[in-house]
């Protein structure tokens, strides 16, 4: 509701200061009016001292320098209205890129990002597809990834503004097309990393040997002492990590359950979780579950 009234205020800013371009010439300077205001005012003084008797300079000279400091104090008004930066500066988003990885920390540290959102490929893809200069829409989602790069605090927060910035980059592509491919990659990976933080802690692999080290299905050991492989992949922050084996009998009821510790696990690492494991005769199949040890704890279930 604000909008129009601040839209009329600022045409009517604006007609005012053009209107008055006749005093100041086209593209102002502050120095440049304030030396021709002294200037003139040197000149007047001069003669009025040099050409008049004494009470009648007197008199001219005072009205003089206080036409002078009249008009500073309105030279003072315009730069406060930024009349006098009209025309020489420029939109931030107006200029031309030069740098060709403005993602790239300069004045900070980068800290490590894990997997989920690391999106340096894919801005490498979208500056090839713009020949390095990538549109002033990519600006709100560089700046708030430039933070994420730079904190290890409040990146669930920031994430949630990198998936804001997103939705003019994503107007930018037709539907179907590498840029929205990438586009909706990135989406749906910062989804994952706001969303349920079991989400990034994935079981790749879970295989069983029997006690001859015979790689082979979990019903098949019965009453003996097996072997488990499991590879553990952190795709978010790094975390402490502990593997949960259950074995369940054809009525799906439990009837073993075994805990292991991988340890930490960090941002984009694999863990390979090796150890032995009892198998009832009965057991007829297994499930995994990760289980993060840190505060605020999760499971996922494989």
């Amino acid at each position: 509701m604000n909008q129009p009234e601040s839209t009329a205020e600022t045409e009517s800013g604006s007609t005012f200061l053009d209107s008055i371009e006749f005093l100041t010439g086209e593209d102002p300077n502050l120095g440049s009016f304030l030396l021709v205001v002294g200037m003139v005012t040197v000149v007047f003084i001069a003669l009025f001292q040099l050409t008049l008797p004494t009470p009648i300079s007197f008199l001219l000279t005072a009205g003089v320098l206080f036409v002078t400091v009249l008009s500073a104090i309105f030279a003072v008004l315009l730069d406060s209205l930024g009349y006098f930066e009209q025309g020489t500066t420029t939109s931030p988003s107006d200029e031309p890129r030069t740098d060709a990885k403005p993602w790239v920390p300069v004045d900070k540290v980068s800290a490590p990002l894990p997997p989920l959102i690391n999106f340096d490929a894919e801005l490498r893809a979208y500056a090839d597809m713009y020949n390095g200069d990538l549109p002033a829409e990519f600006d709100p989602f560089i700046e708030d990834y430039l933070r994420l790069k730079t904190n290890t605090r409040n990146r669930t927060t920031i994430a949630s503004d990198l998936r804001a910035d997103l939705n003019p980059i994503g107007a930018l592509f037709e539907d179907g097309s590498e840029g929205d491919r990438i586009y909706e990659d990135m989406s749906e990976r910062l989804f994952r990393y706001i969303g349920d933080k079991s989400s990034h802690i994935t079981v790749d692999r879970v295989t069983f040997y029997d006690e001859d080290g015979n790689k082979t299905d979990v019903e098949t050991i019965e009453d003996q002492l097996g072997h488990i492989e499991l590879g553990i992949t952190n795709e978010g922050e790094a975390a402490n990590v502990e593997a949960l084996v259950a074995l369940y009998d054809e009525d799906g009821t439990t009837i073993s359950s075994h805990s292991y510790t991988a340890g930490l696990v960090s941002p984009g690492a694999t863990r390979d979780l090796n150890a032995d494991i009892f198998v009832p005769s009965d057991a007829a199949r297994a499930s995994t579950t990760i289980r993060t040890t840190d505060p605020g704890r999760t499971d996922v279930g494989v």
